[in-house]
């Protein structure tokens, strides 16, 4: 496939990919910012909770659960509640951390609320490559609770409650990979992504935190957590010719790693 070629197909691909509109939702904001869209059944399950109160733009978080605390506090019994009711599925016993527009945790929560309440999540993608073009691709365990068996990126996983993006990069190269920390160092930013649109559960909204890790032509991933089912090295056009097959998310970290491949900066 030549460079033009590879271009139409990623523009093509570019534009299946879905948009979010949050038309017919309802926002609710904390201390003012907007931290999540909700279905409108969603929004007056929250109404009858009392810890939100009306706003000319939606719904507000109750300044009187207080700061941080007593925000992850009150989320938290709303959630194992929600979750009781039906309106949460695939509980993690692992929380997130929902992080304003400055950086600033303003509280925390179980991971898998987050869609349902339509808040924003970080993760860390991993674009694993050799220097001729060959890219690592994963493919997902079928136990997966989110896109089971679709391929996925060499290293993809969420940021944990209290874990800052590089804790994250490392663990998870170690955990799906196999890579020793010595190795996960030389592993480059390249940008971040939001992945935003609507789900069957809620609303799927994720800062993508994207790193590129030259790996030695030898080097071949190995799992050790049990969440991935084996890998592939693909060349440029075949790894195109498959963002179809990917988690949406993956193939919007792949695609962005084929344009920097295609300008020679990787």
């Amino acid at each position: 496939m030549t460079v033009t070629a590879l271009q139409d197909s990623l523009q093509t691909w570019r534009s299946q990919y879905p948009r979010f509109d949050p038309a017919g939702l309802t926002g609710w904001l904390v201390e003012g910012t907007l931290a999540g869209w909700v279905s409108p059944a969603m929004a007056s399950r929250l109404r009858e909770s009392g810890l939100f109160e009306e706003s000319d733009d939606g719904l507000t978080l109750s300044r009187a659960l207080g700061g941080p605390l007593g925000r992850s506090h009150a989320l938290q019994c709303l959630a194992e509640v929600l979750r009781g009711e039906g309106w949460i599925q695939g509980w993690r016993d692992e929380a997130y951390d929902w992080v304003d527009d400055w950086g600033r945790v303003r509280f925390s929560l179980e991971r898998a609320a987050f869609r349902p309440l339509g808040l924003c999540s970080r993760a860390v993608h991993v674009n694993g490559y050799i220097e001729d073009g060959g890219i690592w691709i994963a493919r997902r365990a079928l136990h997966k609770a989110v896109d089971p068996g679709r391929l996925d990126n060499m290293t993809a996983g969420g940021i944990a409650a209290g874990e800052t993006v590089r804790d994250c990069l490392l663990r998870e190269l170690a955990e799906e990979a196999g890579i020793p920390t010595r190795l996960a160092l030389l592993a480059r930013p390249a940008g971040v992504l939001r992945s935003q649109r609507r789900e069957p559960d809620g609303i799927h909204d994720e800062m993508l935190y994207c790193f590129d890790l030259a790996l030695p032509p030898d080097f071949v991933p190995i799992n050790t957590d049990g969440e991935v089912d084996g890998f592939e090295l693909l060349d440029a056009d075949e790894a195109a010719a498959r963002l179809g097959e990917m988690t949406l998310d993956a193939a919007l970290v792949t695609a962005a790693w084929l344009d920097r491949w295609m300008d020679g900066e990787v």
